[in-house]
């Protein structure tokens, strides 16, 4: 569904601030956009992702809930709402809705990965409900709790913080470094969408991170992008579908997408490289250039020889005699 012009201005703003983490501006936009196209499932998506960095749950879930009910069919709403569950501790309901985003999109690796994580952790609430002790009389009692010991505590997790990353591009592929440590094939998945790029990374079993890149600043080949897994980062190389220069990852604010622009917008915005040719111009002469750069002035010695040098070449025999005379008592 395409959103008025007035929404989307609101959502491309909204999206510029959430790149710089001001959470709270960014739901604002959202909202407003949200009130000019109240039936737009993306939209919703994108104000349950605001809620989810602002840990506000209940409201992801209701969200992610209003999207479904206008595209049933968005399967990144079914991600945010199964992400917003397990983080209220009620995986039970989270694995449904990845089970429900999966079969509409089997090819995001995301689901997978959180349907493991609701796995494991539903697999613990089992194995600690302890089961009744039956009594002589037939009746059941709850075991006996073990006697308190002072067992020191581990230190508290520490938090993670906010990864850097950076990207380079030529006019064929767009580089994004990641600078994290411990990510591999079996942790870290990747998921490349024509539009997105999405990061999800299990650091452990307690705590994993995601980061995710929608709407890229153009088109993707996914099937011809790849992953590298180093000891301390991770390369994304995804292949450019038009051959433009990237102003950035993601559309920002006041920015038109590359599909919304003419042909000779696309056209100053391809990636032009140093050459002795300029774009749309006659070659450079460049021996031309270098004459007109003045030269560098001479100091001490070099200057001295300099002088001298210009005397013997203009002067008679007598004149450079008296010169060469003159040089030698002055290097004495």
């Amino acid at each position: 569904m395409t959103i008025p012009p007035e929404a989307s201005k609101l959502a491309n703003e909204a999206n510029a601030v959430f790149v710089d983490e001001d959470y709270e501006t960014a739901l604002e936009l959202y909202t407003e956009a949200i009130k000019v196209a109240p039936t737009s499932a993306d939209l919703y998506v994108s104000r349950a992702v605001v809620h989810l960095k602002m840990d506000n749950f209940t409201s992801a879930i209701a969200d992610a809930n209003k999207a479904i009910e206008n595209d049933p069919q968005n399967s990144k709403a079914y991600l945010r709402k199964g992400i917003a569950c397990f983080n209220m501790e009620e995986f039970a309901t989270a694995k449904k809705a990845f089970e429900q985003g999966k079969q509409i999109d089997p090819d995001n690796n995301q689901f997978k990965t959180w349907i493991r994580k609701c796995n494991a952790e539903l697999e613990e609430e089992m194995a600690g409900d302890e089961m009744p002790v039956p009594h002589s009389n037939g009746t059941s009692v709850a075991p006996a709790p073990a006697p308190v010991q002072n067992v020191p505590q581990p230190p508290p997790p520490k938090t993670v913080q906010r990864f850097r990353h950076d990207f380079i591009q030529n006019p064929t592929f767009v580089t994004v470094t990641v600078y994290i440590k411990g990510a591999d094939r079996e942790n870290c998945d990747i998921t490349f969408e024509p539009r997105a790029l999405s990061i999800d990374w299990t650091i452990s079993k307690d705590d994993s991170w995601q980061i995710s890149f929608d709407p890229l600043y153009d088109e993707i080949i996914p099937d011809e992008s790849t992953t590298n897994f180093y000891s301390t980062k991770v390369e994304i190389k995804m292949k450019k579908k038009n051959p433009v220069k990237w102003d950035s990852l993601e559309v920002k604010a006041d920015e038109k997408p590359l599909d919304e622009l003419s042909e000779e917008e696309i056209r100053r915005r391809r990636d032009y490289y140093p050459s002795s040719k300029s774009q749309g111009g006659a070659a450079k002469n460049w021996d031309k250039i270098c004459n007109e750069i003045p030269e560098d002035k001479l100091e001490g010695e070099e200057a001295l020889n300099s002088f001298f040098q210009q005397i013997y070449g203009r002067g008679s025999d007598e004149v450079s005699l008296c010169c060469r005379q003159q040089r030698a008592m002055c290097n004495r």
